[in-house]
């Protein structure tokens, strides 16, 4: 009942490394390998992931955004107030006890909101749930903070989390809170 691989290669040139090359994986031959079908199973996975976590607001953070938003008419004024409030009264600053995935799933948004700080992906879903408590379309977004990801091999190959939110016209504005 197992299936294996086997792939083999010759005749590959020796790799030396130059000075002032680029990264050698972005000049090497590579096998890279995913059980992964596409890119929207690893999106819809960090979803289920993340929405519970995102579920867990309070009284007191709509009282934080309805403070933040008083008198700002603005979309984008709105957003703004909230995204700094974000990244600069929330320390980053990690304790991982998660149980799923330590390395991406955040805390509940209560805790980060409360102890003022998180890492990225803290930081990141409290961001989302305060923009969707002030009724902006609001998600988590993992990256990868270096070389760009393969397009065609899925991979949960990421180490940084952000922020988007949906604008009207249906693209997308990201942004990263543990940046300023």
């Amino acid at each position: 009942g197992t299936i294996i691989y086997r792939w083999e290669v010759s005749g590959v040139p020796r790799f030396y490394a130059e000075p002032d090359m680029p990264p050698y994986h972005t000049v090497v031959q590579r096998l890279l390998v995913s059980t992964v079908p596409d890119w929207e199973t690893i999106s819809r996975w960090y979803w289920r992931l993340c929405e519970p976590h995102l579920k867990a607001t309070t009284p007191e953070m709509q009282a934080m955004v309805d403070q933040l938003t008083a008198g700002l008419t603005d979309r984008q004024r709105k957003i703004e107030a909230i995204f700094q409030w974000a990244s600069q009264q929330v320390r980053y600053m990690g304790i991982t006890i998660e149980e799923e995935a330590p390395d991406l799933e955040p805390h509940d948004v209560r805790f980060t909101f409360e102890k003022r700080h998180g890492v990225c992906r803290d930081k990141a879903a409290l961001l989302v749930a305060l923009l969707r408590l002030a009724g902006f379309e609001a998600y988590p977004v993992l990256i990868h903070a270096g070389p760009k990801r393969d397009p065609e091999v899925p991979t949960v190959g990421f180490n940084h989390a952000i922020t988007c939110v949906r604008n009207k016209n249906g693209s997308y504005q990201l942004m990263d809170c543990t940046d300023e």
